[in-house]
């Protein structure tokens, strides 16, 4: 889930919940006294009922403070009632992140419907998790565009298939405020993956996913020979089928930029192996 989700339920936020109706959703923004910056619906939302939902984020969206809408795993949701609800959330210009994965049924207007929140000013929009939507090269270059100028930083494609989609990818990343890219299983191909890596110096880039994609240990080359140069502080490599003798880029790489993480977790790397390629980094101080 979101970061706010997550610190809700650390205790760090008010109250984030996750509601097993858009009846029960409305019924909170309205009732609920204390702040509910995050709303949480699964399996439940539909054409039919998308109006209610919407009506109750205008209505009540601002007292509860809200600020994430989370719509994960809604098959039953189709472009209509989608519209229904982010024609709300714009009006209240509040709404800071979307997620709207595992909806491929909405892929066919999706960029359309998300383009005037990314184009409004002002626009509270800086978070958009669009994993397993169906987007394809061209719809991504789209949403490339409309984002453009705006204040997005986080951005989820996972599971969008995206091999040989390059040219769409870097795109993305001329977004000017864009620090958080999440490309995981995308079938990224090699051209890609060089793609990706010839842009990063240019990008304001903190974090980037690349797991499950088959970077292989040409992608690792690929991907170090920039790290010195660009600001990517954290790096995504889990199940990647990488081996001990692939990391040595990274160490290459690292010795001239220290960067926070990377993540290796399902990769072909003992436990020992990982600890004795972080004990080699830090030799390399």
């Amino acid at each position: 889930g979101s970061l706010p989700a997550r610190l809700a339920l650390w205790g760090v936020l008010p109250e984030a919940y996750a509601v097993i109706s858009v009846t029960s959703a409305a019924a909170l923004l309205r009732l609920k006294v204390n702040p509910t910056p995050v709303i949480i619906l699964r399996n439940c939302v539909t054409d039919e009922n998308a109006a209610e939902l919407g009506e109750a984020i205008l209505k009540y969206g601002k007292q509860a403070e809200l600020e994430v809408v989370e719509l994960p795993y809604n098959p039953d949701l189709g472009p209509k009632g989608l519209q229904s609800i982010l024609d709300a959330c714009r009006e209240l210009g509040r709404i800071q992140e979307y997620d709207l994965s595992y909806n491929p049924q909405l892929s066919e207007k999706l960029v359309d419907q998300l383009t005037p929140l990314l184009k409004a000013k002002p626009s509270a929009l800086n978070t958009l998790r669009l994993a397993e939507t169906d987007l394809n090269a061209a719809k991504v270059e789209k949403l490339a565009a409309a984002a453009a100028s705006s204040g997005l930083r986080q951005l989820d494609l996972s599971y969008c298939e995206l091999g040989g989609a390059g040219d769409a990818i870097c795109s993305v990343l001329e977004v000017p405020v864009l620090e958080d890219l999440t490309l995981v299983g995308c079938s990224l191909k090699p051209s890609d993956l060089e793609a990706i890596a010839d842009m990063l110096p240019y990008t304001s880039l903190r974090a980037l996913q690349l797991g499950s994609n088959n970077v292989g240990a040409e992608g690792v080359k690929l991907l170090a020979s920039k790290l010195p140069s660009c600001h990517i502080d954290e790096l995504g490599l889990e199940g990647n089928d990488l081996e001990a003798a692939d990391l040595a880029p990274l160490a290459t790489a690292w010795a001239k930029r220290p960067f926070s993480r990377v993540k290796l977790t399902g990769n072909k790397l003992s436990q020992e192996e990982v600890n004795n390629f972080v004990r080699t980094l830090r030799t390399m101080r």
